[in-house]
Parts: C-alpha cells; structure tokens; sequence
C-alpha cells in the first residue's frame, strides 16, 4: 500500500547487529530441530533393513535415507549462515567501534570500554586479543587512508566466501565490504552515522575515459517512461547491458534524453567488468570511475547534445555513477531518480533529486542521513519504507537491496497521493508526448592500459 511509503526531508538509516544475531539465533535453532527430524527418519530406515519381512520395502528405507541425509545437509546450512551472521554482526559491530573509539577522549571510561568490546571482537573475528590488534586488521592495509585498500577489501570479501562459499559468498562478500567502505567513511568524517562531506566537483579523468569502451547490444522503439516503478523496470536489460539511453524526439523538434546506469555486477577489484567493487571504492570517495566512463561514454554515442535535458535513473552503484555525472556539468542532467543509492551528496541547485531507499538496506544504509538543503531543486524528496520487516536468514541476500523490491516501492509511489510524488508527474507527461522514443542499450568493458594506448594511438 502507498501507505507504507515515509515521504520526507531527511532520516538516517542503520544496520541492526542485534537483528543479525536474532537470525543467527533462529538459524541455530532450526538447525536443531532439523536435527530432531533427522534422527526418526535414520531410525525408520534402519529399522526397514534389519525386519526380513520388510525387505520388500527396500525402496521406502532408500527414499528414508535419503531424507535423512538432505534434512542433515539442511541442518548444516543452517548453522553455517548463523555462523556467517554473528561474523557479519561482529564486524558491523567492530566498525562502529571504531568510529566511536576515533571520537572518543584519551583516558576517558567511554574510550576503554570501547577498547574492551574491540578486544572482544577482534578475537572473535580473527583470533587477534586487544583492541590495537583487532583496530589494525581494519587499519593495516590502508583501509582508512588515501591508499589502495584493495587488501582489505580481498580480507572483508574472503571472509564473507569462506563462511558460507557458493551462491552466498557474493551478497555476503558485498555486505562485508560495504561495511568496511562506511568504516572507512566514519573515520574519515570523524562523525558516526554523519553525512558524507560535499565532494567538489571534478572534470572527468581522462585516463578513466580512456579505461572503458562502451558497445550497443540492441537498438529499437520503445513506450515512453510511464512512472517509477516502470523506469526501475528499465534497469533491467538483456544480458551484458549495463547503460540505457532512450532519446525522446519531442513535439517542438527538440529531443530529451533518458539514461537508465545498472548497479554492481562483480565483486571483484580488477578485471573487465567497468561495474565493480572498484569503481565502486572510487565513486563512493567522490572520485571518477570506469563506471561513471561508462555512462559518459553512452551517451556521446548515443549522440547527446550540450544543453540538451538529460534525466538519469540509476540502481546502487550506478545511482553513485549517476550523481556524479550531475555534479560534473558535462551533460545537462535536469531529473536523478535513484534506487538504493550508497552517497547522497550534495547535487546542483536545478537538478531534481528523488531519493528512493529501504530503511532495511545496508547498501543505502551507507549514505546516513541526507542533507536536503544541497539535494538539488526545491521539488526533490527523499522516499522510504522497510521492504522486508520479517527477519530471517534470507536476509544474508540483502532482498532490501534488490531492484525487484525498488520497483515494487516504485510502484507503491506511483499510487501514492503524497503532492511531492505528483510533482513528478509533470515530466512523465511532458515525455509521454514524444512523437518517438528511440532506445539503445549499451554493454561496457574496461580495457587494458596496453589495449586503451593502442586504441588512441589508432
């Protein structure tokens, strides 16, 4: 229901350990009682086997044991996410530590109390006693400075594979980096849960420029954009498509411009994929990224024209690569729409900013609370809701963070009667004039050094 929509200026988000550990909990004790149903089931096939007048159902103490190994199997996953959840808890945990411990006093009793939990947690997570030893394993690799911390990130992400391996390593692996990154935030603000500080603008690298190559996948005719939930949808595209550009050829003969940027696709910190962690450690310290190249990239081969309007609606990452490209002045981004964003930083005074996040998202938890007064145009707003208020272990998948629940609070925005949501209204009908809605969808590579220099020099 729209209902369950908070339409407002401002509110912090927070990741709640202690509703981690609850699931741990509650998996601990599933495990058990899978358990209590394994046992008869063993019972039941051993019993089969060993009555000679009920050899004949040799085929039911099979399908017994079967469900006996698989209800074991399930016992065992179960304590491997609980195991998986308290680890996740207990780094969320250290890293608010931290970021307590930085503000905190010399000798005051607040400061060794935070020193005792470090110490706590440091031997819990790693085996390492103290609170110096547990704050370096944060610290040592340059997670906290102007350096690469490309070695933390592997640390935080190996964690989060060798707890629970295969399909969760990556959503974990992500949860765990996205903590340390709001670590590494905290300390640098020196403020707990503050908001990230306005970044300057900068004139895109030309070095990242040259890092990425953009190739269209598909071109064709579209429907005009038709409301939230309907431009989340367009997120997402066929296979490799990263970027989407639809060109809307108006009425008066002048042209609007649409581009639709995609969230993470790789947990990695090198390789080909423009959309990974490392750009995303770039765009959530303010810097230019082989994504935000990507995007750039789109839309000079799309063909947009300075000055003319352009609009973006971007999903996590993508919507960090999208404020980025409105604060650069490159293109005339009039409208930014985004979904789970981890930064909501100050945008230009005559961009529109709708803001849509889950209270329960850990990525969008990342950027705190949001600074209305530099959020761009008067007509902005910031949306939320709880996208999942049953705790569960499903909840190691971050489904807050899923352009799936995005566009089903898109649509709940659509339905609303909130006037700032109607505001909106004024562009999906000044588009839905369009005499022509011409869309191209965009895969993006990120090039070697060897590869860009060779490609320039051609």
């Amino acid at each position: 229901m729209a209902d369950d929509l908070d339409i407002r200026s401002s509110g912090a988000a927070a990741i709640d350990t202690s509703s981690l550990r609850s699931a741990a909990n509650a998996g601990r004790a599933l495990a058990n009682r899978l358990r209590c149903m394994d046992a008869p089931l063993g019972l039941a096939a051993g019993f089969i086997a060993s009555v000679p007048g009920l050899r004949a159902a040799r085929d039911v103490q099979h399908e017994l044991a079967r469900e006996a190994r698989r209800v074991e199997g399930l016992a065992e996953d179960c304590e491997r996410l609980s195991v998986a959840l308290d680890q996740s808890a207990d780094l969320y945990e250290l890293i608010e530590v931290h970021a307590a411990w930085y503000l905190s006093q010399h000798g005051d009793a607040e400061r060794t109390a935070l020193e005792a939990r470090a110490g706590v947690l440091g031997t819990r997570l790693w085996g390492v006693s103290g609170s110096d030893a547990a704050f370096e394993m944060l610290l040592r690799t340059g997670a906290f400075g102007d350096g690469d911390s490309g070695g933390a990130l592997r640390m935080q992400a190996a964690l989060g594979a060798g707890l629970v391996g295969g399909v969760w390593a990556a959503p974990l692996g992500f949860a765990l980096v996205a903590g340390l990154q709001l670590a590494a935030a905290g300390a640098r603000s020196t403020r707990v849960n503050a908001v990230r500080a306005p970044t300057a603008s900068a004139s895109p690298s030309p070095a990242v420029r040259r890092e990425v190559t953009v190739t269209p996948l598909r071109r064709m005719v579209a429907a005009p954009v038709a409301g939230f939930a309907d431009a989340g949808k367009r997120l997402s595209g066929p296979e490799g498509a990263r970027v989407r550009v639809e060109r809307y050829t108006m009425p008066s003969g002048g042209r609007e411009w649409v581009v639709y940027v995609t969230g993470t696709q790789s947990v990695a910190l090198d390789g080909p994929e423009p959309f990974d962690m490392r750009s995303n450690l770039a765009l959530y310290s303010g810097q230019d990224a082989a994504a935000s190249a990507a995007v750039r990239a789109a839309l000079a081969d799309a063909g947009v024209s300075p000055g003319e309007p352009v609009h973006a609606v971007a999903h996590s990452q993508g919507a960090m690569a999208a404020e980025l490209l409105a604060r650069e002045g490159e293109y005339d981004v009039r409208t930014l729409v985004t979904f789970g964003a981890p930064t909501t930083d100050p945008l230009p005074a005559d961009v529109t900013a709708v803001t849509i996040r889950h209270t329960d998202d850990p990525v969008a938890a990342l950027a705190g609370s949001v600074r209305t007064a530099e959020r761009g145009a008067q007509g902005g707003f910031i949306v939320e809701r709880m996208a999942d208020p049953l705790p569960g272990l499903h909840d190691i998948t971050m489904p807050a963070h899923a352009l799936t629940a995005y566009v089903e609070t898109g649509a709940l925005l659509d339905a609303s009667a909130d006037p700032r949501a109607r505001g909106i209204d004024t562009l999906w009908n000044r588009l839905g004039t369009a005499e022509s809605v011409q869309v191209t969808e965009y895969s993006a590579r990120r090039v070697s050094r060897g590869d860009a220099g060779a490609g320039g020099a051609g």
